[in-house]
């Protein structure tokens, strides 16, 4: 099994790559009060994920994993949450708002299920939870590279993180990661990790859609 796989057999894969905040975020249509939950909401929820990618480090085997690991925490500390506390600031929210803003019900089901993924189970259990977000993002920002530059686009700092070379060479790492941890699972693992996936990857479409709906 490997992420490819994962991928092609998760049936709300291209309404999570493809939703309506993503095509309204690439043509600079979003609602600014959309993006503004959007950032709370994230900020909020990737606290936990860097919680998660600190245990993919302690679960690791090898100093490679290990390594693997630290690239996602630095990734999450000076390339993610920097980029939203930025927003944060030139959007005139507070870094306290921010902090003592309340988790929204998709936001605790989703931050919660990923971190009891990561507790509970080994570490190709920990990437099959995490892969949708951790893969998807990889894949929107190059997608949205792909398309060409929109002038004026206010939400072009974001794209420019998620497409940029240095995410795109860490998004590959953890492609081989995720590869290499699944490559021998037998047929009960792999449906464990398919259903891991499908799980994160429909939070990630509800993830979204609560900006849109500002809910």
């Amino acid at each position: 099994m490997d992420y490819q796989t994962l991928r092609h057999n998760c049936p709300i894969w291209d309404n999570y790559t493809q939703h309506d905040f993503v095509k309204q975020l690439t043509a600079g249509t979003l609602a600014p009060d959309s993006f503004r939950h959007y950032l709370v909401q994230d900020y909020l929820y990737l606290i936990h994920y860097t919680r998660v990618m600190a245990l993919s480090v302690y679960k690791s085997d090898t100093l490679a994993q290990m390594r693997i690991g630290q690239a996602g925490i630095n990734a999450m500390l000076d390339m993610e949450i920097a980029m939203y506390l930025d927003f944060c600031h030139q959007w005139n929210i507070p870094l306290e708002q921010v902090e003592n803003a309340p988790e929204s019900a998709v936001t605790i089901a989703y931050s919660r299920y990923i971190l009891d993924a990561a507790m509970s189970g080994s570490l190709a259990e920990l990437y099959a939870a995490i892969a949708p977000c951790l893969m998807g993002y990889g894949e929107i920002g190059k997608s949205i590279k792909e398309q060409g530059f929109i002038a004026d686009n206010p939400y072009q700092p974001w794209i420019d993180v998620f497409s940029s070379e240095e995410f795109q060479v860490i998004t590959a790492q953890n492609e081989a990661q995720i590869n290499t941890l699944l490559a021998d699972a037998s047929p009960a693992q792999a449906d464990k990790f398919q259903r891991l996936f499908n799980t994160t990857a429909r939070m990630e479409v509800n993830f979204w859609q609560q900006a849109l709906d500002l809910s």
